[in-house]
């Protein structure tokens, strides 16, 4: 089984999650069932007019950026491929909040005016200046309206994978109405971090990229009121140069400590060495780090705007990112009860009970992907034996 990813066109020169998601679901199909054959064969795709007749089946990602999406969409369609889209989207309401308030300066007053839709006209408009494949899909979402082009997409699919259930409410808040039987929840894979003890010598970790959806800038308001040191790991958005010059002024008149990036695994060692992980985003759909963190010992502090708590539950403490304020009591709160466990109840938990480990979503996402394809035969049989039986006869 061939699967094709086609992905914004600047998927690969501005990596993100959505590529990270599909360089997951590639590693998965190169898994072997038998000892020979790999599950299926998945190749990222940045070129809107790729051919995709070749492929069994289209898996498109992304509905956020729908100028992207929406000319896969139809290359697809017009391949008569089935398709099933990660939709990875997030709630319209939460995303103009943030612009109108979270992003702050010229930038954010005039985006938070234009709201979303007019706001991505004008970046696609821009990006086509170097992308002209962009040009036809932009051209005939302006025509058609956004938001019924993303319902197209949505409509069209055969399947929906949404990462939450607020993901998928989100959607239909946005969208209007899908069938339901289109939505499967396949949440991102976790696998557990070492179980060997290490010394909780840090109170807190905060992982994300600098940015003001990620709103580094309250939690670091939220560690100066409560006179506590963080360690914040994350490369800088170069989109953000504002921002990040701002967060690392106010850090280095701080206890504080900016890390920048720094690799996968030195991140989970950090965390392994933390009593607290804080992250207060302004919208998610559903933060893979705090699962992380939860996973490596940390008490988790996290964002109410997303899907944690679909799966931590209690186990976390909501806070709301407008205010440092709320963040400050998070913490304050998690600090006290991570300070009353015992040892062994902060070293690394296995993550079994809360996600599915990349193994497992491999398994379900090539059972998805077969039942699709099966349903496209049978679909296309139909329409051929239909076609047989209303063709005049050549009598």
């Amino acid at each position: 089984m061939r699967v094709a990813y086609p992905m914004r066109v600047d998927a690969l020169v501005k990596p993100g999650g959505d590529l990270l998601q599909v360089l997951q679901y590639i590693d998965q199909g190169k898994k072997t069932l038998d000892g020979a054959r790999p599950r299926f064969e998945g190749i990222v795709i940045h070129d809107l007019r790729a051919d995709l007749s070749p492929f069994d089946l289209v898996h498109l990602t992304n509905i956020d950026r729908p100028v992207d999406t929406y000319g896969a969409f139809i290359s697809a369609r017009a391949a008569h491929k089935p398709i099933v889209v990660s939709p990875i989207h997030h709630s319209y309401r939460e995303i103009e909040r943030y612009e109108r308030i979270g992003r702050g300066g010229f930038v954010g007053q005039i985006s938070g005016l234009l709201g979303f839709t007019a706001l991505e006209y004008l970046r696609n408009s821009i990006r086509s200046r170097g992308n002209a494949e962009l040009l036809s899909p932009m051209l005939k979402i302006a025509f058609q309206g956004m938001r019924k082009s993303q319902h197209a997409i949505l409509q069209g699919a055969d399947k929906i994978l949404v990462l939450s259930e607020k993901e998928k409410n989100d959607i239909l808040y946005d969208f209007g109405e899908i069938p339901d039987d289109k939505f499967i929840c396949l949440r991102n894979g976790l696998e557990s971090s070492s179980s060997t003890p290490m010394d909780r010598d840090i109170d807190i970790c905060v992982v994300g990229r600098i940015e003001a959806r990620k709103n580094q800038i309250a939690v670091l308001q939220a560690l100066n009121r409560l006179s506590l040191a963080g360690i914040f790991i994350g490369a800088e958005n170069p989109n953000h140069k504002t921002y990040c010059r701002r967060f690392k002024e106010m850090i280095a008149h701080s206890p504080s400590t900016y890390r920048g990036s720094v690799s996968h695994e030195e991140t989970l060692q950090i965390m392994r060495r933390s009593k607290v992980h804080v992250s207060a985003s302004w919208f998610e759909v559903l933060s893979l780090v705090d699962l992380e963190a939860f996973c490596a010992g940390c008490g988790v502090v996290a964002s109410s705007r997303g899907g944690t708590c679909e799966v931590l539950g209690d186990q976390s403490v909501y806070v709301n990112p407008e205010s440092s304020e709320s963040i400050a009591n998070g913490i304050a709160c998690m600090i006290e009860k991570m300070s009353g466990n015992k040892p062994d109840q902060v070293e690394a938990r296995t993550c079994e009970p809360i996600s599915e480990t990349w193994d497992q979503v491999g398994d379900a996402l090539y059972a998805i992907y077969r039942q699709s394809v099966g349903q496209c035969g049978v679909a296309s049989r139909e329409r051929s034996a239909a076609s047989s039986v209303s063709a005049p006869s050549a009598n």
